[in-house]
């Protein structure tokens, strides 16, 4: 029953008040039969609105006046894993992780600049960190800036291995599009060979080996599509589905700081049973009426007995973990859950999912039902929660809706 497969309240401040190789050696009992719902929703909600005052990545400074972040560790660990020796990874972005960034991005035939480093690099060197560690490597035996060049050429060429499970504590940064035009030794991909480029480990496209493709494209265009430059209605609502997710993983990995008495692997395989019981009203979205999936999803919240916060504050763990996963279910189930518990501006994730067929069967019609739906919320005063600093966004989602219509 949905009751039982749900953690209480109870046992998270039990959890929370223990230590933390006691709480770590009991959630694993539960581990696979709950969800992180009340562990997860306790440890976020006592220090939520404190959060709210603070940078979202800020860890902690080593070095007077620079603080040390998760992505400026990741960036310096995928940095010194391909040769740009970006020095020791402590989380602080200074004069040496900066030339190392340039020296990527001039390899990579971006615009060089270490103190804008855009979030299409920065994903594009992720999923070359996180293809190379999981098997890349391995396959093409071979190391450095080599082994970087030839993930590009399988991005390229669509050749490139199914994205794997990966780390559990990346994150992605909130940037601000380019505006700049990248070197003419910029890789070259074409947008209209994207839909097809990959499938997936789990008999479904990956999204992940899609968003790095998106991403190489928007390197090859100089920046992100504008209202101004706008062509290919197409790829510029592909390129947003890829910043949506990007800031979806970022907010919901940043929360995941805050959990305490479990692993990450086990919050992991807590979210993996979460998509399991999201799935069927996955697997309905292609078949209902976005009224009909948002009322389903609101009898099942109910039917588990948390509340709406806790429900929510586990979707956005969840959402991240699923999305890092290639895990479609856990993903867009947890969107459809925050959609459904009050948070309208999710609803984008679901269009972007109907319309390209990710996780989904597609459906055209019933993603505008979604995209319709999201920016109206914007327009009435619903808090933006994907790019929420370019003020312009909706309007480029509703061009990009229409002409590609």
């Amino acid at each position: 029953m949905i009751i039982r497969f749900f953690v209480t309240i109870g046992i998270a401040l039990s959890l929370a008040a223990t230590s933390p190789q006691t709480a770590q050696a009991d959630a694993g009992d539960f581990i696979g039969g709950a969800v992180v719902g009340g562990v997860v929703g306790y440890a976020i909600g006592k220090d939520q609105q404190k959060k709210k005052a603070q940078s979202s990545t800020t860890t902690r400074t080593y070095r007077q006046g620079i603080p040390s972040t998760t992505q400026g560790a990741q960036t310096q660990t995928a940095l010194n894993y391909f040769g740009y020796n970006a020095g020791r990874v402590d989380g602080q972005v200074g004069r040496g992780t900066r030339s190392a960034i340039e020296r990527y991005q001039a390899s990579m035939g971006y615009p060089v600049n270490g103190h804008d480093f855009q979030p299409y690099q920065y994903d594009f060197l992720m999923q070359a960190y996180y293809w190379a560690t999981s098997g890349g490597q391995g396959a093409t035996q071979l190391s450095g800036q080599p082994l970087l060049m030839e993930y590009r050429r399988q991005v390229q060429t669509g050749s490139a291995l199914a994205a794997a499970p990966q780390p559990q504590t990346q994150a992605v940064p909130a940037a601000k599009p380019a505006e700049t035009q990248p070197e003419a030794s910029a890789p070259e991909t074409t947008s209209a060979s994207l839909p097809s480029l990959f499938s997936g480990g789990t008999g479904g496209p990956s999204l992940a080996n899609r968003c790095s493709g998106v991403m190489l494209q928007t390197s090859t265009n100089g920046g992100y599509t504008t209202l101004s430059n706008m062509s290919d209605p197409d790829f510029a609502l592909s390129e947003q589905f890829c910043l949506a997710r990007s800031y979806a993983m970022a907010r919901g990995e940043d929360l995941m700081q805050d959990i305490q008495g479990l692993t990450p692997d086990q919050v992991t395989a807590q979210c993996d049973s979460y998509g399991d019981m999201l799935a069927p009203q996955v697997d309905a979205l292609s078949i209902s009426s976005k009224s009909e999936a948002e009322t389903q999803m609101r009898k099942l919240a109910l039917d588990s007995g948390l509340s709406p916060e806790d429900l929510a504050a586990t979707s956005k763990v969840c959402l991240a973990i699923g999305y890092r996963q290639d895990n479609m279910d856990t993903a867009i189930g947890s969107a459809l859950m925050l959609v459904a518990m009050g948070e309208p501006a999710y609803g984008e994730l679901i269009g972007h999912h109907l319309r390209e067929g990710f996780g989904v069967q597609e459906r055209r019609d019933l993603a505008m039902q979604w995209y319709d739906a999201s920016l109206s919320a914007l327009d009435a005063g619903s808090q933006a929660v994907f790019l929420p600093s370019q003020t312009d966004r909706p309007e480029l989602l509703r061009a990009a809706m229409v002409q590609a219509q």
